[in-house]
């Protein structure tokens, strides 16, 4: 059997765990129309969720376009993606995709294009003063809408790392003329992804923005420990291996229900115990410690990035049993961090780069491992 765990990538179905819920509510939310804001931090399993949302979606016949806004750094990046998009999810006969294009969007003159190998394609282009007009940005916003009440459809457009319209120049007009098209829009609901907090933050919790409380917030959290159990145990049962609850337990207790880091973590546990059949818990002691050496170039890297105080405070943490009261006298105390201030000052840096999440109140540091690594470096 060859082995079952995956990370660093989209996870497919059969290595999917849980998150039924999730599925449900995403989708159904979606599918009647309401528009998400959907966070996690990085490695959360965020695009497989909403790849398995869409999943739901497209057998309730629901036109799907999904748009990944990772590394787009320009605004005609950006309309050639969005146009692209479109062509994909739609997949008419080229000249009919090529009519439908021209017919949506005569702004960004679109051309049928004959080459090989792949055969003919629809390209668009457009100037950047063009691109810049709120008549073309328009004509692109509105251009799902228009197809999905033409051919009398519900749709559903998926925005994945959204935030990075932020590093676009051109990206406040982006904001800007996204939400006068889609506040409008009765056929098609928006799925905003993101993964980083504060940026996502600002982008729809400042009431000085344009997407200010446009849709419903919905944040994914870890993967609890009681859904792990049963797919860890199962997936080693199928490998003609038995592995008690315990140690099952104690494997997703060390990743605290981080799906990347749970999957690697397992995945390097099944490499590593081939020819074993049962798993004990120094078997799991074994592969984290290899684990840790996997990532211990990136671990080194970050830490060399951060400032002594924001050093202190997160080996504070990683020393800690459970997520502490970072700000309470009791803890300061313990690890000398000085006044709840200049914790504060801290904690605001090690939020806006990702390292800390803002959660009920708590501070929990998003990547678990990386506190491992401190503890055992």
């Amino acid at each position: 059997m060859d082995n079952p765990f995956f990370f660093g990538r989209t996870v497919a179905s059969a290595a999917f765990i849980n998150r039924h819920r999730e599925i449900h509510d995403i989708a159904a939310n979606l599918s009647r129309g309401q528009s998400l804001i959907l966070f996690s931090p990085r490695r959360y399993g965020k695009t497989s969720l909403i790849k398995r949302a869409i999943e739901q979606m497209k057998k309730q016949g629901i036109l799907v376009f999904y748009f990944d806004l990772y590394r787009m750094t320009t605004l005609d990046q950006f309309c050639t993606c969005y146009s692209q998009g479109i062509m994909s999810a739609i997949r008419s006969p080229m000249q009919k995709a090529f009519d439908l294009i021209r017919s949506l969007l005569p702004s960004l003159k679109p051309r049928l294009v004959f080459s090989e190998p792949g055969g003919p394609s629809v390209e668009v282009e457009a100037s950047l003063e063009t691109l810049r007009r709120s008549a073309t940005l328009k004509e692109l916003f509105d251009s799902i809408e228009t197809y999905c009440v033409r051919n009398k459809k519900r749709g559903c457009v998926v925005f994945d790392e959204f935030q990075e319209i932020t590093a676009i120049a051109e990206g406040n007009i982006i904001e800007r003329e996204m939400r006068a098209a889609f506040q409008h829009h009765s056929a098609v609901a928006y799925a905003f992804l993101g993964s980083q907090y504060h940026l996502m933050h600002d982008l729809f919790a400042d009431k000085n923005r344009p997407f200010y409380h446009f849709g419903a917030h919905y944040e994914l959290d870890v993967i609890a420990e009681d859904e792990w159990v049963p797919f860890i145990r199962d997936n080693f049962v199928r490998g003609q291996k038995s592995m008690s609850e315990e140690v099952c337990r104690g494997l997703a207790g060390i990743t605290r229900g981080h799906p990347y880091y749970t999957q690697l973590l397992c995945s390097t546990l099944w490499d590593q115990t081939v020819k074993e059949r049962v798993i004990t818990a120094s078997m799991v002691q074994k592969a984290l410690s290899t684990a840790l050496e996997k990532e211990g170039h990136a671990f080194h890297e970050l830490w060399d990035s951060l400032k002594p105080d924001e050093r202190t405070l997160i080996s504070a943490i990683a020393r800690e049993e459970n997520v502490p009261e970072i700000f309470s006298a009791a803890f300061s105390g313990r690890h000398h961090l000085g006044a709840a201030s200049s914790i504060q000052r801290t904690v605001s840096r090690l939020v806006k780069r990702g390292l800390l999440i803002r959660k009920k109140g708590s501070y929990p540091v998003t990547d678990p491992l990386f506190l491992r690594w401190i503890v055992t470096d």
